[in-house]
């Protein structure tokens, strides 16, 4: 029986440290990595409509430089993020930067052209 408890305990033990490593484990930097595919917003999106296992597969878990058109510009709290337009007026792609990073959004203009490079994480 003690040694039931004790097995249980480690396990416990180790769930919750595994747990804690993922709440606290940063993103991926990936300003200096290079992109393993280059595609627009609009493209990215149909890519998605049209089959979405399919763009799974080859996107997630991937750093991705997308190209489009700023439609919403979010550089305050903790999250700065950039919108881009995707031709579809309920869609967009949504690019989140560094915290460290906030000040240079601020140079970025609604409607400019850009390219973002971005990180895919799966689930």
């Amino acid at each position: 029986m003690e040694k039931v408890l004790a097995a249980l305990l480690l396990v416990m033990l180790l769930g919750a440290s595994t747990a804690v490593y993922f709440y606290y484990k940063k993103p991926a930097d990936i300003r200096h990595s290079a992109a393993h595919y280059e595609t627009t917003a609009s493209a990215l999106l149909a890519a998605f409509t049209a089959n979405e296992a399919t763009a799974n597969a080859k996107y997630l878990d991937k750093v991705v430089t997308v190209e489009g058109v700023i439609s919403t510009i979010n550089s305050d709290g903790n999250n700065p993020t950039v919108f881009l337009k995707t031709g579809d007026p309920m869609a967009s792609v949504t690019c989140s930067f560094y915290e460290t990073e906030s000040t240079a959004l601020k140079n970025l203009k609604t409607g400019a052209t850009i390219k973002v490079k971005e990180f895919a994480p799966g689930c």
